[in-house]
This record gives structure tokens, sequence and C-alpha cells, in this order.
């Protein structure tokens, strides 16, 4: 059982309006509107025409995806209007609470993007710049390190390892982490090529303390939650998820319990991780972005500007918390995905194709050991984005082949 936002159930004398049948009257409807309306209005009926059919074709297919396993919220939006915006499968299997457009989901590495904007915020401010070198925050940097620019941990360039903490739950100080960051070694030279590294972005969430005065999850519930009115967006242990619905996470059916409820967060995870909202959230979040609420047009193009290439042979850049790749025939795609121990996240934006956003957010992943492991939510996103390109929804996500 699903809610949907675009999708009402009639009863008239007992009887059941079937999908099909609903779809149907409301295309026609929209059909007589076009035909009776003069030139101005008939261009905005047909552009809801058009939202109407690309909106049940969605549904029909996350209808299918449902049945093979996918549990989540999905939002999909084109030039600033939303298309649709549902919940499939359940947000707490014990007590059969559903899944809707307002649960609360952990977003995993999805959180880097609201890091970048903080560092670039602070930037505006004057006080810092993303060339500043460690030396400038930190007493007593390797000589390996010293050199290594705030731009170098934002482009996953910094040399710096994936990961240097004992784990996202354990109990870590921020002094702690700094040390473990500082004194790891190197993988490669600073700027030489990309490796993705939550410890840079750890990094950076400390030097957003050092430099504001304030925690991080403070600066960043002042300066970029509550101005956009994210009003469903934190992280782990916050008060407000105790009057909203958060999800539980699923891995391989066992309950990983709410994500509201998790240890910390501690400096195993700040920077990278560990931030919880919702599709409706991130979609205010993205036309925050789009029109310069947060920063300035020309910090939000750094944000998306292609620094560095991902993979030696691939197509795909990374900007500042974002992926960036230019697709041959629908052009510039900006994305970045994310998982905890169970729930994954993704955001796609197209943005010469009609400005088409894509939001999957999901409480179930499967497999490990010697299998690949399934993320819902991620494959999803990426299969679903492709078929709104190709206007075809034919193509499945592996899980569902």
């Amino acid at each position: 059982m699903r809610i949907c936002s675009k999708l009402i159930i009639l009863l008239s004398s007992g009887l059941l309006i079937s999908l099909t049948g609903a779809y149907l009257s409301a295309n026609t409807a929209l059909c007589e509107q076009v035909n009776s309306s003069n030139q101005t209005d008939n261009t905005t009926l047909k552009k809801k025409l058009q939202h109407h059919r690309l909106a049940y074709r969605i549904e029909k297919y996350l209808d299918r995806l449902e049945d093979k396993g996918f549990s989540g919220a999905v939002l999909v939006a084109q030039n600033n209007e939303i298309i649709l915006k549902s919940g499939y499968g359940l947000a707490e299997r014990q007590n059969n609470v559903l899944i809707t457009p307002e649960t609360v989901f952990d977003t995993g590495s999805l959180s880097k993007q609201f890091t970048a904007a903080a560092i670039l915020h602070l930037e505006e401010q004057g006080l810092l710049k993303v060339e500043d070198t460690l030396a400038k925050f930190f007493e007593n940097v390797p000589q390996d390190k010293a050199k290594i620019t705030l731009h170098q941990l934002l482009t996953h360039s910094s040399g710096l390892p994936r990961y240097v903490y004992q784990g996202d739950f354990s109990k870590t100080s921020r002094k702690e982490a700094i040390s473990l960051a500082l004194n790891s070694k190197l993988k490669h030279q600073p700027g030489e090529k990309y490796l993705y590294s939550d410890t840079g972005y750890g990094l950076l969430a400390a030097i957003i303390e050092i430099t504001s005065a304030q925690s991080f999850k403070s600066h960043l519930k002042q300066h970029l939650f509550e101005p956009v009115g994210m009003k469903q967006t934190g992280f782990y242990n916050d008060p407000q998820w105790n009057s909203m619905n958060v999800a539980h996470g699923y891995y391989n059916q066992k309950d990983y319990g709410s994500a509201a409820q998790c240890p910390g967060p501690y400096w195993g995870i700040l920077g990278f991780g560990g931030v919880l909202t919702t599709v409706e959230d991130l979609y205010l979040w993205n036309t925050a972005l789009e029109n310069n609420l947060v920063l300035s047009e020309e910090s939000t193009t750094k944000l998306f500007t292609p620094y560095i290439k991902e993979e030696k042979d691939g197509t795909s850049y990374y900007g500042y918390g974002w992926a960036i790749e230019e697709l041959p025939k629908h052009g510039k795609k900006i994305s970045h995905d994310g998982s905890g121990d169970s729930q994954n996240a993704i955001l796609i934006k197209y943005a010469q194709y009609h400005n088409t956003l894509v939001i999957v957010l999901s409480n179930c992943i499967a497999g490990g050991l010697f299998r690949k492991e399934i993320f819902y939510g991620i494959d999803t996103g990426i299969v679903l984005g492709e078929n709104i390109l190709k206007r075809d929804f034919t193509k499945l996500p592996s899980y569902a082949r």
C-alpha cells in the first residue's frame, strides 16, 4: 500500500473507481479544457496535460517497483513544478506505518552538499577562502598536508584516505578526528587526482566550527536549513523527530531502527553524513539554490563547476559536493547519492532537460558478503531518471528484472 498526493480514490455506491478509469477521466477533462480555451490558456493546459501523463506513467512504473521490493519516497519535478511526490512501502513494518512524502530518511553522503554550501557561505562573509590551506586552521599540520587547500578537500583531490575513523557511530571527538586525519598517510600528492574522501569532508566540518565559532549542526541549521524553510531536516537525535514520521532502516529485512535514534552524530560522520530530511525539504533546497536564496550566483556556480574527473576513463566530474556529467543528448546532469547502514538516497537534476529533478529516499538495502549490495533508492533514482529522459519506462533497475 502507498500514499500518493497525485491520486484520489473515490467510492460511489459501493463501487471502487479503477486507477485507469480515474486517469482517463482526468485526461479527458484536461483535453476538453484545452479544446475550449484561448491560445494563451492552451499552452498552460497542454503543459498540465503533459505533466499529468508523465505523472501517470511514473506512478504505474513505481507501482511495479514497489511489488519488487522498493520502499521509499519519490519526488519528480520539471520546470519548477512538482509532477509527482509519493510514498511507497512501510516506514515501520512492525506497526504498518506508511511512507509518505513527509517521511524523514537518513541521506548518508548526500549531506556533503550542505557542508560544501556552508564553506561557500563563510567565504561570502570573508571568513575564509577556498584557496586557504590547512595550516591556516590547524596547528602543527604535518608538512605533507600543510598546503592542502579547502578546494582540494571539497573536490576529493587532497590525497587524504577515504575514511580514517573507528566508525560512524563511535564517540570520536573533534580533536581526535582532526588528529586522525592529519596523521594519516596520503594516498597521493595533493591536487594530483580524485580520490573520494569522507576524511576530507570531516576536516571541512571542523573548519566550519572553528571559523564560525558555532557547532557544525547549529551553523547548518541557522544559515542553511532555517532560511530555506527546511523544517523536516536535521541530525540524529534532534528533538524535532519526536513529532515526525522517521523511517526505520532495513538491511536484508533486519530492522535497524529509526534513523532519528542513531548514536551521535559524532565526528566519525559529521561533515559527510548524519543529515536526515524529506523529499519535500530537498525540493525546497534545490529551489533555493536555483534562485540564489542561500548562496550568491557566483558561489552557486562554484558548487556545480566540474573541477576534476572522477575516473580516468569516465565522463563524470566532481564539483563541490556534487557530481557533474555532460550528457551528449540531454546536457548537464548534476547528482549525488548517499547511504548509511540501512538507508540510501539520491538526487539527480537534468538542468537542460525541462529542469528535471528526481529525488528518491529509501529505507531498504539488501545483499552483502558474496553478492552485490542493492541500494533500492539509488538504483531506482538512476533508472527512473534515464527513463524520463527517454520517455520510455520499460527499463527496470537490476533488482526488479
